[in-house]
């Protein structure tokens, strides 16, 4: 067998172009069952990619979907054995994707699908709890830079996306949204084994980025006052801790 024939085989698949295999494919039911196999991967590299982004999907409908996720497929084919997180640059494809030019908030929409299927797939790993806050002296705490735990996920959009993308997620009802540029945050994360989504304002935004870049508390409330003078950091912070949001270590 050819040292190219599986690099070949593969770009057929993806291309449906046969050509390059044909001398394998010796017989009219060879090539037939070269179509069926191929269909097959398309349809079931579809339904990865419909599962992993229900909202992207109940938006559009399936008529839209399919082309949309057989051109990511043949854009970038999947490279690990395993297709359980397939489609890592979805929402990135479809902001250059010319059917979809229109739906200007949807590759933001499949940025939160994405968040939570990683914030369902992220290692476990140690959160800050209130026990460690406990032990810190009271001029420790402001210099604390816990960072964010693996499973959290924030998300900026110039649109409504994440009151789009709550709506149309699950069993949702969805709901009118007047589209117009209007900037909006949101926090995916996992919190007691489900996965947890929520609103963020502006200044809780600048908060948490901060900690995720490891600035300390002190520091992350002054991003947050820049963004919201009357930003209440210690609000934020007791909410984070309450939910698992903050990175912490192991005793």
């Amino acid at each position: 067998m050819s040292d190219s024939f599986h690099s070949d085989f593969a770009g057929a698949i993806t291309s449906g172009d046969t050509a390059s295999i044909e001398p394998w494919l010796t017989t009219p039911s060879g090539l037939r069952r070269m179509a069926v196999y191929r269909n097959n991967v398309v349809h079931g590299v579809i339904e990865v990619l419909r599962a992993a982004y229900p909202a992207v999907d109940r938006l559009v409908g399936a008529n839209f979907f399919a082309p949309l996720a057989k051109a990511y497929w043949q854009a970038f084919p999947p490279v690990q054995p395993s297709m359980s997180q397939y489609g890592e640059g979805f929402a990135a494809f479809i902001d250059g994707y010319a059917p979809a030019a229109e739906l200007v908030y949807l590759g933001d929409v499949a940025r939160l699908d994405r968040a939570w299927l990683e914030a369902h797939h992220a290692a476990d790993a140690p959160f800050l709890d209130p026990g460690q806050i406990a032990q810190l002296a009271p001029e420790a705490l402001p210099l604390l830079a816990p960072g964010l735990h693996p499973s959290v996920s924030l998300l900026s959009s110039a649109w409504p996306a994440y009151a789009i993308w709550s709506s149309n997620r699950g069993d949702a009802e969805p709901i009118q949204i007047k589209l117009r540029p209007e900037a909006s945050f949101a926090m995916v994360w996992r919190h007691r084994g489900e996965v947890q989504h929520r609103a963020l304002t502006p200044g809780d935004h600048a908060f948490l980025v901060a900690l995720a870049h490891r600035q300390s508390l002190q520091d992350a409330a002054g991003a947050a006052l820049k963004i919201d003078h009357a930003h209440d950091a210690a609000a934020m912070f007791g909410e984070a801790l309450a939910n698992s949001i903050l990175g912490g270590s192991r005793p």
